[in-house]
């Protein structure tokens, strides 16, 4: 257990911002399996919502970019 101050306030800050970006990740990974109907057909209305998921999930530092990358050019070939 941490004695000093700042320590302590980085711990709690630490367990917040895990708790969020697991929530992003979660999210988007739910979007990425949506982008399918239950006939494994592609919905293309969803493409571009899914990609604007994962550059605002880079930009806030919540998956790499290789990661975005990689699923925004598997998505572009459906």
């Amino acid at each position: 257990m941490a004695n000093i101050k700042s320590q302590k306030k980085r711990i709690r800050q630490d367990a917040k911002k895990n708790l969020r970006n697991k929530s992003v990740k979660t999210e988007l990974k739910s979007s990425l399996k949506s982008l399918y109907d239950e006939n494994n057909q592609v919905i293309v209305e969803k493409k571009a919502s899914v990609m604007k998921e994962l550059d605002k999930a880079f930009t806030d530092g919540i998956i790499s970019k290789n990661y975005r990358d990689r699923n925004k050019s598997r998505i572009s070939k459906l």
